[in-house]
C-alpha cells in the first residue's frame, strides 16, 4: 500500500466514524440540537476534523441519508426480478419497511433531507445525489410495474399512478408509526402487513 492510498482509506475510516458517531447522536427527539461539538466528541476527534470531512451538519445529514439509500439498494438487488411483479413489488416493499421500520433515525433524516430548501442548502454535489439515488431506486420498480401492466397482473392504469399509491401507502405506515388514529392493538409488523396486503390488492387486476 502507497503512502497516499494509507491516506486515503484513514481519511475514509475518520468519515465512517463521524457519520457513526452522528448517527448514534440523533436516536433521539432533539436530534437536531445535536452539536459538531457533541459530534466530534463522540466520535473522540477534533471539531477542527469533521471540518475537513464535512462542511456543514446539514451535509451530515446528507451523507447519512446517502449512505442510508445505497443500503436500500444494496438490499433491493438481492431480488429475483424475474418473479412475478406482484411478488417482487411485495418483496420491494419488505426492503422499505426493515429500512425505514428499523432505523428510526433514518426515517428522520429521510423526512428532513426530502425538502427541497434543504437540498439547495447542501450545494450541488450531494444535492445531485441525493436526487440520482432516488432516480436509481425508481428505475428498479417502475419497470417491474410496466411489466405488470403489461402482463394483466396489474389494473391498467399509468404507471406513475400506482408508483403513486404505493409510495402513499409506505409513507403514511411509516408515519404512523407509534401513532394511531384507531385502537387496534397491532404491533407495527402486523400493521405492515395489512398496509402491504390493501396496496398490492390495489394495484393487483386479479
Amino acid at each position: 500500500m502507497t503512502v497516499l492510498e494509507r491516506k486515503e482509506r484513514e481519511f475514509q475510516q475518520r468519515e465512517e466514524a463521524i457519520l457513526a458517531a452522528a448517527l448514534s447522536l440523533f436516536n433521539r427527539d432533539d436530534w437536531q440540537t445535536v452539536t459538531i461539538d457533541q459530534i466530534a466528541a463522540k466520535a473522540e476527534i477534533g471539531k477542527g476534523t469533521i471540518y475537513k470531512h464535512f462542511e456543514s451538519k446539514d451535509q451530515i445529514y446528507a451523507k447519512l441519508v446517502v449512505n442510508f439509500h445505497r443500503n436500500i439498494l444494496r438490499e433491493l438487488g438481492k431480488i429475483d426480478l424475474s418473479q412475478a411483479p406482484l411478488k417482487v413489488i411485495g418483496e420491494t416493499l419488505d426492503v422499505f419497511w426493515r429500512s425505514h421500520g428499523l432505523s428510526p433515525e433514518h426515517k428522520r433524516l429521510v423526512r428532513y433531507c426530502e425538502r427541497e430548501d434543504f437540498k439547495r442548502l447542501v450545494g450541488d454535489k450531494l444535492s445531485q445525489e441525493l436526487d440520482a439515488l432516488d432516480n436509481e431506486l425508481n428505475s428498479i420498480i417502475i419497470p417491474v410495474v410496466e411489466r405488470g401492466i403489461k402482463e394483466g397482473a396489474l389494473i391498467d392504469r399509468p404507471v406513475e399512478h400506482l408508483m403513486l399509491s404505493l409510495h402513499a401507502s409506505m409513507v403514511g405506515l411509516v408515519e404512523m408509526d407509534g401513532v394511531e388514529c384507531v385502537q387496534t392493538d397491532l404491533t407495527a409488523e402486523q400493521k405492515y402487513q395489512v398496509i402491504k396486503e390493501f396496496a398490492l390488492r390495489g394495484i393487483s387486476k386479479r
